[in-house]
C-alpha cells in the first residue's frame, strides 16, 4: 500500500498526471524572454507601414470589404463601443507586424472617425467610449451622505458648523434680519469732472 501525506489526500487528482501541473513555480523566470533569439515574432521585425496615410488606406480597404463591414456594423449595433473596436484593429495590426506601437497610437483617431462615419451612414446609435469617465468618477467618489456621517462621528465641531450654516441658508427670515448697509454717495473723481470753460 502506498503512503499518502495529508496534503496529498486533500488535493484533487492531477489532471496531467505529474507534479508540474500544480507547481506554482513551474514558469519561466523573469527576463526569460530576453534570452530568446531576436526576430522570432512579427513585432520584432521592421513594420510594413511607416507612413500613417498608407496604413490608414490599408485599414479602410480591409474594413470596407462587404463581409467585414457587415461584422463591424453588427458589433456597433450590439453596443460594442467604437473605442474597443478601434483598439482591437490597431493592436491586431501591430501584432501582425503591419506597424509599430507609435503608429498604432497615431492611427487610433482616424480609425475611430472612420467607424463613427460608418455608424452615421447606417443610422446606428453607436457607443463611443468603453466607460463614461464622468460616470466612473462618480462611482469612485464617496457620497456626500457618507462624508457627513463620518464627519458627525469624527469631527463633530466641523459638522455642527456646517449644519448651522445650512440652517441659516434655508431660513427665509434670515435675509430680512440682516440689515443691508446704506450706500454712501462718493465724491466725484477728478478724471470724471467736466472741464470748466475759461472766460
Amino acid at each position: 500500500m502506498e503512503y499518502k501525506t495529508p496534503r496529498q489526500l486533500d488535493e484533487s487528482p492531477l489532471e496531467g498526471g505529474n507534479i508540474d501541473d500544480i507547481d506554482k513555480f513551474n514558469a519561466p523566470p523573469a527576463g526569460h524572454s530576453l534570452t530568446d533569439a531576436p526576430g522570432q515574432y512579427t513585432w520584432e521585425k521592421p513594420p510594413q507601414f511607416t507612413d500613417p496615410e498608407e496604413a490608414m488606406t490599408f485599414i479602410i480597404e480591409r474594413a470596407e470589404k462587404p463581409e467585414v463591414e457587415e461584422n463591424f456594423l453588427r458589433l456597433m449595433l450590439s453596443g460594442v463601443p467604437i473605442e474597443a473596436i478601434t483598439n482591437t484593429v490597431c493592436f491586431t495590426g501591430f501584432a501582425e507586424g503591419y506597424w509599430n506601437p507609435d503608429m498604432c497610437e497615431i492611427l487610433k483617431p482616424p480609425v475611430s472617425l472612420h467607424f463613427v462615419g460608418l455608424a452615421l451612414e447606417n443610422e446606428i446609435p453607436a457607443t463611443m467610449f468603453n466607460n463614461d469617465p464622468n460616470i466612473k468618477r462618480e462611482e469612485n467618489r464617496i457620497s456626500d451622505e457618507k462624508v457627513m456621517k463620518l464627519m458627525e462621528k469624527n469631527r463633530p465641531d466641523m459638522y455642527n458648523k456646517i449644519m448651522y450654516a445650512s440652517d441659516l441658508l434655508l431660513d427665509d427670515s434670515f435675509d430680512e434680519r440682516v440689515e443691508q448697509p446704506e450706500m454712501v454717495e462718493q465724491p466725484e473723481a477728478f478724471m470724471d469732472m467736466e472741464e470748466e470753460e475759461v472766460i
